[in-house]
Protein backbone atom coordinates (compact mmCIF):
# COMPACT_ATOMS: atom_id res chain seq x y z
CA UNK A 1 0.00 0.00 0.00
CA UNK A 2 1.42 3.45 -0.94
CA UNK A 3 1.84 6.29 1.55
CA UNK A 4 -1.42 7.95 0.56
CA UNK A 5 -3.28 4.69 1.00
CA UNK A 6 -1.72 4.16 4.44
CA UNK A 7 -2.75 7.65 5.51
CA UNK A 8 -6.32 7.10 4.32
CA UNK A 9 -6.41 3.80 6.22
CA UNK A 10 -5.18 5.50 9.42
CA UNK A 11 -7.74 8.30 9.09
CA UNK A 12 -10.53 5.78 8.44
CA UNK A 13 -9.61 3.48 11.34
CA UNK A 14 -9.23 6.40 13.72
CA UNK A 15 -12.64 7.75 12.69
CA UNK A 16 -14.36 4.38 13.19
CA UNK A 17 -12.73 3.75 16.57
CA UNK A 18 -13.41 7.30 17.73
CA UNK A 19 -17.11 7.01 16.91
CA UNK A 20 -17.31 3.58 18.60
CA UNK A 21 -15.42 5.03 21.60
CA UNK A 22 -18.27 7.51 21.95
CA UNK A 23 -20.62 4.68 23.02
CA UNK A 24 -18.93 3.92 26.40
CA UNK A 25 -18.23 7.62 26.79
CA UNK A 26 -21.96 8.20 26.35
CA UNK A 27 -22.51 5.87 29.31
CA UNK A 28 -19.94 7.76 31.39
CA UNK A 29 -21.16 11.26 30.52
CA UNK A 30 -24.35 11.29 32.64
CA UNK A 31 -22.48 9.59 35.49
CA UNK A 32 -19.77 12.23 35.51
CA UNK A 33 -22.01 15.26 35.03
CA UNK A 34 -24.96 14.43 37.26
CA UNK A 35 -25.69 10.87 38.33
CA UNK A 36 -22.79 10.19 40.71
CA UNK A 37 -23.48 13.39 42.64
CA UNK A 38 -27.23 12.67 42.62
CA UNK A 39 -26.53 9.27 44.20
CA UNK A 40 -24.38 10.95 46.86
CA UNK A 41 -27.21 13.36 47.70
CA UNK A 42 -30.24 11.06 47.41
CA UNK A 43 -28.80 7.76 48.70
CA UNK A 44 -25.91 8.67 50.98
CA UNK A 45 -27.25 12.08 52.14
CA UNK A 46 -23.67 13.28 51.74
CA UNK A 47 -22.22 16.30 53.52
CA UNK A 48 -21.18 19.45 51.64
CA UNK A 49 -17.50 18.47 51.68
CA UNK A 50 -18.24 14.99 50.31
CA UNK A 51 -20.40 16.47 47.57
CA UNK A 52 -17.59 18.89 46.75
CA UNK A 53 -15.01 16.08 46.52
CA UNK A 54 -17.20 14.06 44.18
CA UNK A 55 -17.90 17.11 42.03
CA UNK A 56 -14.15 17.85 41.90
CA UNK A 57 -13.07 14.28 41.08
CA UNK A 58 -13.05 14.78 37.33
CA UNK A 59 -10.68 17.70 37.81
CA UNK A 60 -8.07 15.52 39.47
CA UNK A 61 -7.58 13.65 36.19
CA UNK A 62 -6.99 16.96 34.44
CA UNK A 63 -4.45 17.95 37.08
CA UNK A 64 -2.41 14.80 36.58
CA UNK A 65 -2.63 14.84 32.78
CA UNK A 66 0.70 16.63 32.10
CA UNK A 67 2.46 14.15 34.40
CA UNK A 68 0.78 11.26 32.62
CA UNK A 69 1.96 12.73 29.31
CA UNK A 70 5.49 13.02 30.71
CA UNK A 71 5.35 9.41 31.97
CA UNK A 72 4.19 8.21 28.55
CA UNK A 73 7.19 9.95 26.99
CA UNK A 74 9.65 8.52 29.52
CA UNK A 75 8.31 4.99 28.98
CA UNK A 76 8.44 5.57 25.21
CA UNK A 77 4.93 4.11 25.06
CA UNK A 78 2.46 4.77 22.22
CA UNK A 79 -0.08 7.35 23.38
CA UNK A 80 -3.18 5.19 23.12
CA UNK A 81 -1.51 2.22 24.82
CA UNK A 82 -1.05 4.34 27.91
CA UNK A 83 -4.68 5.45 27.60
CA UNK A 84 -5.72 1.79 27.51
CA UNK A 85 -4.02 0.96 30.82
CA UNK A 86 -5.40 4.07 32.48
CA UNK A 87 -8.92 3.01 31.42
CA UNK A 88 -8.35 -0.37 33.08
CA UNK A 89 -7.51 1.45 36.33
CA UNK A 90 -10.70 3.47 35.91
CA UNK A 91 -12.77 0.29 35.61
CA UNK A 92 -11.36 -0.83 38.97
CA UNK A 93 -12.33 2.54 40.48
CA UNK A 94 -15.98 2.21 39.45
CA UNK A 95 -16.09 -1.36 40.78
CA UNK A 96 -14.71 -0.15 44.11
CA UNK A 97 -17.33 2.61 44.28
CA UNK A 98 -20.15 0.09 43.88
CA UNK A 99 -19.31 -1.80 47.09
CA UNK A 100 -21.76 0.15 49.25
CA UNK A 101 -19.54 2.14 51.62
CA UNK A 102 -19.58 5.94 51.36
CA UNK A 103 -15.81 6.08 51.89
CA UNK A 104 -15.16 3.54 49.12
CA UNK A 105 -17.73 5.28 46.94
CA UNK A 106 -15.79 8.54 47.17
CA UNK A 107 -12.38 6.88 46.72
CA UNK A 108 -13.61 4.77 43.80
CA UNK A 109 -15.19 7.74 42.04
CA UNK A 110 -11.99 9.73 42.52
CA UNK A 111 -9.96 6.95 40.85
CA UNK A 112 -12.49 6.38 38.07
CA UNK A 113 -13.02 9.99 37.03
CA UNK A 114 -9.29 10.67 37.24
CA UNK A 115 -8.85 7.89 34.70
CA UNK A 116 -11.61 9.22 32.45
CA UNK A 117 -10.00 12.65 32.13
CA UNK A 118 -6.29 12.06 32.58
CA UNK A 119 -5.68 10.83 29.03
CA UNK A 120 -7.19 13.81 27.18
CA UNK A 121 -3.83 15.29 26.01
CA UNK A 122 -2.86 11.89 24.57
CA UNK A 123 -6.14 11.80 22.67
CA UNK A 124 -5.71 15.35 21.32
CA UNK A 125 -2.19 14.39 20.18
CA UNK A 126 -3.68 11.39 18.35
CA UNK A 127 -6.32 13.57 16.67
CA UNK A 128 -3.61 15.96 15.50
CA UNK A 129 -1.53 13.12 14.04
CA UNK A 130 -4.35 11.04 12.52
CA UNK A 131 -6.91 13.58 11.26
CA UNK A 132 -6.27 16.11 8.44
CA UNK A 133 -6.19 19.78 9.45
CA UNK A 134 -8.87 20.83 6.98
CA UNK A 135 -11.66 18.68 8.46
CA UNK A 136 -10.37 17.80 11.94
CA UNK A 137 -13.20 19.64 13.68
CA UNK A 138 -15.83 17.87 11.62
CA UNK A 139 -14.32 14.44 12.28
CA UNK A 140 -13.94 14.96 16.02
CA UNK A 141 -17.45 16.40 16.08
CA UNK A 142 -18.82 13.09 14.82
CA UNK A 143 -17.57 11.30 17.91
CA UNK A 144 -18.82 14.05 20.20
CA UNK A 145 -22.26 13.91 18.59
CA UNK A 146 -22.40 10.11 18.95
CA UNK A 147 -21.49 10.40 22.62
CA UNK A 148 -24.39 12.76 23.16
CA UNK A 149 -26.73 10.54 21.11
CA UNK A 150 -25.97 7.71 23.53
CA UNK A 151 -26.03 9.76 26.72
CA UNK A 152 -29.31 11.61 26.15
CA UNK A 153 -31.72 8.63 26.11
CA UNK A 154 -29.57 6.75 28.61
CA UNK A 155 -29.84 9.64 31.06
CA UNK A 156 -33.64 9.29 30.97
CA UNK A 157 -33.35 5.58 31.74
CA UNK A 158 -30.87 6.20 34.57
CA UNK A 159 -33.03 8.95 36.04
CA UNK A 160 -36.10 6.70 36.07
CA UNK A 161 -34.04 3.84 37.54
CA UNK A 162 -32.81 5.99 40.42
CA UNK A 163 -36.29 7.36 41.02
CA UNK A 164 -37.87 3.89 41.26
CA UNK A 165 -34.92 1.75 42.44
CA UNK A 166 -32.61 4.03 44.40
CA UNK A 167 -31.46 1.06 46.51
CA UNK A 168 -30.01 -0.45 43.31
CA UNK A 169 -27.82 2.59 42.57
CA UNK A 170 -24.77 0.32 42.47
CA UNK A 171 -25.95 -1.22 39.19
CA UNK A 172 -25.48 2.16 37.52
CA UNK A 173 -21.99 2.52 38.98
CA UNK A 174 -21.02 -0.97 37.76
CA UNK A 175 -22.20 0.03 34.29
CA UNK A 176 -19.48 2.68 34.47
CA UNK A 177 -16.93 -0.06 35.13
CA UNK A 178 -18.09 -2.00 32.08
CA UNK A 179 -17.89 1.17 29.99
CA UNK A 180 -14.27 1.69 31.04
CA UNK A 181 -13.37 -1.87 30.01
CA UNK A 182 -14.94 -1.22 26.60
CA UNK A 183 -12.99 2.04 26.38
CA UNK A 184 -9.72 0.22 27.11
CA UNK A 185 -10.38 -2.23 24.27
CA UNK A 186 -11.11 0.59 21.81
CA UNK A 187 -8.00 2.53 22.81
CA UNK A 188 -6.04 -0.62 22.02
CA UNK A 189 -7.51 -0.60 18.49
CA UNK A 190 -6.84 3.08 17.72
CA UNK A 191 -3.83 3.89 15.46
CA UNK A 192 -1.26 5.60 17.64
CA UNK A 193 2.25 7.04 17.72
CA UNK A 194 4.85 7.77 20.37
CA UNK A 195 5.28 11.31 21.68
CA UNK A 196 8.14 13.42 20.40
CA UNK A 197 11.15 13.04 22.71
CA UNK A 198 12.45 16.61 22.47
CA UNK A 199 9.84 18.21 24.76
CA UNK A 200 10.58 19.18 28.34
CA UNK A 201 9.86 17.13 31.43
CA UNK A 202 10.52 17.38 35.15
CA UNK A 203 8.64 18.32 38.29
CA UNK A 204 6.50 20.79 36.31
CA UNK A 205 6.51 19.35 32.78
CA UNK A 206 5.79 21.76 29.92
CA UNK A 207 5.36 24.77 32.23
CA UNK A 208 8.14 26.64 30.42
CA UNK A 209 5.64 27.16 27.60
CA UNK A 210 3.55 29.49 29.78
CA UNK A 211 6.56 31.80 30.13
CA UNK A 212 7.61 31.75 26.47
CA UNK A 213 4.27 31.81 24.60
CA UNK A 214 2.23 34.99 25.18
CA UNK A 215 -0.81 33.80 23.22
CA UNK A 216 -0.90 30.63 25.29
CA UNK A 217 -0.74 32.73 28.49
CA UNK A 218 -3.61 34.98 27.47
CA UNK A 219 -5.79 32.11 26.29
CA UNK A 220 -5.20 30.11 29.47
CA UNK A 221 -6.04 33.20 31.56
CA UNK A 222 -9.31 33.73 29.69
CA UNK A 223 -10.17 30.07 29.96
CA UNK A 224 -9.48 30.16 33.69
CA UNK A 225 -12.01 32.96 34.21
CA UNK A 226 -14.62 31.33 32.01
CA UNK A 227 -14.07 27.84 33.37
CA UNK A 228 -14.07 28.88 37.00
CA UNK A 229 -17.47 30.51 36.63
CA UNK A 230 -18.91 27.54 34.77
CA UNK A 231 -17.47 24.83 37.00
CA UNK A 232 -18.64 26.52 40.18
CA UNK A 233 -22.20 26.14 38.95
CA UNK A 234 -22.11 22.62 37.52
CA UNK A 235 -22.63 20.85 40.88
CA UNK A 236 -24.86 23.68 42.12
CA UNK A 237 -27.31 22.98 39.30
CA UNK A 238 -28.05 19.66 41.00
CA UNK A 239 -28.08 21.27 44.45
CA UNK A 240 -30.45 23.96 43.14
CA UNK A 241 -32.86 21.42 41.69
CA UNK A 242 -32.66 18.82 44.47
CA UNK A 243 -32.70 20.76 47.73
CA UNK A 244 -36.18 21.91 48.92
CA UNK A 245 -34.82 25.23 50.24
CA UNK A 246 -34.57 26.55 46.67
CA UNK A 247 -38.24 25.90 45.96
CA UNK A 248 -37.96 23.20 43.28
CA UNK A 249 -37.23 19.87 45.09
CA UNK A 250 -37.02 17.92 41.84
CA UNK A 251 -36.80 14.13 41.87
CA UNK A 252 -33.90 12.21 40.27
CA UNK A 253 -35.73 11.88 36.94
CA UNK A 254 -36.35 15.65 36.66
CA UNK A 255 -32.79 16.45 37.71
CA UNK A 256 -31.42 14.17 35.01
CA UNK A 257 -33.82 15.61 32.43
CA UNK A 258 -32.75 19.22 33.06
CA UNK A 259 -29.04 18.64 33.65
CA UNK A 260 -28.29 15.87 31.15
CA UNK A 261 -31.10 14.98 28.73
CA UNK A 262 -32.17 18.41 27.44
CA UNK A 263 -28.61 19.78 27.14
CA UNK A 264 -27.54 16.52 25.47
CA UNK A 265 -30.28 16.60 22.80
CA UNK A 266 -29.49 20.22 21.95
CA UNK A 267 -25.77 19.52 22.07
CA UNK A 268 -26.21 16.66 19.59
CA UNK A 269 -27.99 18.96 17.14
CA UNK A 270 -25.49 21.82 17.53
CA UNK A 271 -22.20 19.87 17.46
CA UNK A 272 -21.95 19.53 13.63
CA UNK A 273 -22.45 23.29 13.30
CA UNK A 274 -19.62 24.03 15.70
CA UNK A 275 -17.43 21.42 13.96
CA UNK A 276 -17.73 23.36 10.70
CA UNK A 277 -17.26 26.63 12.58
CA UNK A 278 -14.01 25.37 14.12
CA UNK A 279 -12.63 24.36 10.72
CA UNK A 280 -13.59 27.57 8.90
CA UNK A 281 -13.93 30.54 11.24
CA UNK A 282 -11.74 32.59 13.57
CA UNK A 283 -11.17 30.56 16.73
CA UNK A 284 -11.31 33.50 19.13
CA UNK A 285 -14.55 34.86 17.64
CA UNK A 286 -16.18 31.45 18.10
CA UNK A 287 -14.80 31.19 21.64
CA UNK A 288 -16.20 34.60 22.65
CA UNK A 289 -19.61 33.64 21.25
CA UNK A 290 -19.54 30.42 23.26
CA UNK A 291 -18.58 32.27 26.46
CA UNK A 292 -21.55 34.61 26.09
CA UNK A 293 -23.88 31.65 25.51
CA UNK A 294 -22.70 30.17 28.81
CA UNK A 295 -23.48 33.50 30.53
CA UNK A 296 -27.01 33.49 29.09
CA UNK A 297 -27.56 29.95 30.37
CA UNK A 298 -26.49 30.93 33.89
CA UNK A 299 -28.77 33.96 34.03
CA UNK A 300 -31.76 31.95 32.76
CA UNK A 301 -31.29 28.75 34.77
CA UNK A 302 -30.69 30.38 38.15
CA UNK A 303 -33.21 33.21 37.74
CA UNK A 304 -35.93 31.55 39.82
CA UNK A 305 -38.11 28.46 39.99
CA UNK A 306 -39.90 29.00 36.67
CA UNK A 307 -39.99 25.82 34.60
CA UNK A 308 -39.74 27.90 31.41
CA UNK A 309 -36.52 29.55 32.65
CA UNK A 310 -35.07 26.17 33.58
CA UNK A 311 -35.81 24.84 30.11
CA UNK A 312 -34.34 27.94 28.42
CA UNK A 313 -31.25 27.63 30.57
CA UNK A 314 -30.87 23.92 29.78
CA UNK A 315 -31.30 24.49 26.04
CA UNK A 316 -28.78 27.34 25.99
CA UNK A 317 -26.36 25.22 28.00
CA UNK A 318 -26.60 22.48 25.37
CA UNK A 319 -25.71 24.92 22.59
CA UNK A 320 -22.82 26.36 24.60
CA UNK A 321 -21.41 22.94 25.51
CA UNK A 322 -21.48 21.86 21.85
CA UNK A 323 -19.09 24.68 21.02
CA UNK A 324 -17.17 24.58 24.27
CA UNK A 325 -16.36 20.87 24.11
CA UNK A 326 -15.03 20.96 20.56
CA UNK A 327 -12.94 24.08 21.06
CA UNK A 328 -11.69 22.86 24.43
CA UNK A 329 -10.49 19.60 22.88
CA UNK A 330 -8.91 20.96 19.69
CA UNK A 331 -7.91 24.60 20.12
CA UNK A 332 -4.24 23.78 20.76
CA UNK A 333 -4.02 22.15 17.32
CA UNK A 334 -4.61 25.63 15.87
CA UNK A 335 -1.60 27.22 17.61
CA UNK A 336 0.82 24.63 19.03
CA UNK A 337 3.87 23.42 17.10
CA UNK A 338 3.05 19.92 15.77
CA UNK A 339 5.57 18.21 18.06
CA UNK A 340 4.25 20.02 21.17
CA UNK A 341 0.48 19.47 20.82
CA UNK A 342 0.32 16.98 23.72
CA UNK A 343 2.39 19.35 25.90
CA UNK A 344 0.20 22.38 25.16
CA UNK A 345 -2.88 20.29 25.81
CA UNK A 346 -1.35 18.96 29.03
CA UNK A 347 -0.96 22.52 30.29
CA UNK A 348 -4.50 23.36 29.21
CA UNK A 349 -5.95 20.34 31.00
CA UNK A 350 -3.80 20.99 34.10
CA UNK A 351 -5.21 24.49 34.55
CA UNK A 352 -8.68 23.14 33.81
CA UNK A 353 -8.04 20.67 36.62
CA UNK A 354 -7.02 23.46 39.00
CA UNK A 355 -10.40 25.11 38.55
CA UNK A 356 -12.30 21.82 38.28
CA UNK A 357 -11.02 20.78 41.70
CA UNK A 358 -11.20 24.15 43.45
CA UNK A 359 -14.38 25.62 41.92
CA UNK A 360 -16.89 22.94 43.08
CA UNK A 361 -15.36 22.82 46.57
CA UNK A 362 -15.48 26.62 46.81
CA UNK A 363 -19.02 26.68 45.41
CA UNK A 364 -20.44 24.52 48.20
CA UNK A 365 -18.67 26.67 50.79
CA UNK A 366 -19.73 30.01 49.25
CA UNK A 367 -23.35 28.99 48.76
CA UNK A 368 -23.63 28.46 52.52
CA UNK A 369 -22.75 32.15 53.02
CA UNK A 370 -24.22 33.85 49.93
CA UNK A 371 -27.44 33.23 48.07
CA UNK A 372 -27.17 30.98 45.06
CA UNK A 373 -28.42 33.87 42.93
CA UNK A 374 -25.38 35.94 43.90
CA UNK A 375 -23.05 33.04 43.11
CA UNK A 376 -24.68 32.66 39.68
CA UNK A 377 -24.34 36.41 38.98
CA UNK A 378 -20.63 36.29 39.85
CA UNK A 379 -20.16 33.28 37.57
CA UNK A 380 -21.87 35.06 34.66
CA UNK A 381 -19.67 38.12 35.24
CA UNK A 382 -16.52 35.98 35.04
CA UNK A 383 -17.72 34.61 31.69
CA UNK A 384 -18.21 38.11 30.30
CA UNK A 385 -14.79 39.26 31.55
CA UNK A 386 -13.24 36.18 29.91
CA UNK A 387 -14.71 37.29 26.59
CA UNK A 388 -13.29 40.79 27.01
CA UNK A 389 -9.81 39.36 27.68
CA UNK A 390 -9.95 37.52 24.33
CA UNK A 391 -10.95 40.56 22.22
CA UNK A 392 -7.31 41.64 21.50
CA UNK A 393 -6.45 38.06 20.52
CA UNK A 394 -9.50 37.95 18.22
CA UNK A 395 -8.39 41.17 16.49
CA UNK A 396 -4.83 39.89 16.11
CA UNK A 397 -6.07 36.58 14.69
CA UNK A 398 -8.29 38.36 12.15
CA UNK A 399 -5.36 40.58 11.11
CA UNK A 400 -3.20 37.48 10.52
CA UNK A 401 -5.95 35.88 8.44
CA UNK A 402 -6.28 39.05 6.32
CA UNK A 403 -2.52 39.25 5.87
CA UNK A 404 -2.34 35.61 4.71
CA UNK A 405 -5.24 36.17 2.30
CA UNK A 406 -3.51 39.23 0.81
CA UNK A 407 -0.13 37.49 0.43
Amino acid sequence: MDREGIEREIVGRTQVVDVLRAVPLGVLLPLETSVLLTIAIKHFDASAIVKGIIAASAGVGLLVSPYLTSLTRRLDMPAMRMAMWVAVVGAFGFALAATGSLVLYVVGILIALTAVNGTIPLLTFTYQRNFPTEDRGKRVGRGLAMRVAVSAPLAVVIGAWLRDRLDLWWVIVLAGSVAMVMLAGLYHRMPTERLDQRASSGILPHFDLVRTDRQLRMTLAAWMLMGFGNLMLLPLRIEYLAEPEYGIAADAAMITLLTVTIPSVVRFAATPLFGRMFDRLSFFSARILTNLLFAVYVLAFFSGTSEVALWIGSITLGIAIAGGDLMWMLWVTKFAPPDRVADYMGLHTFFTGVRAVSAPLLAFVVVERLSLGWVAAMAAALMVVSSIVLVPEMRAERARIRALAAA
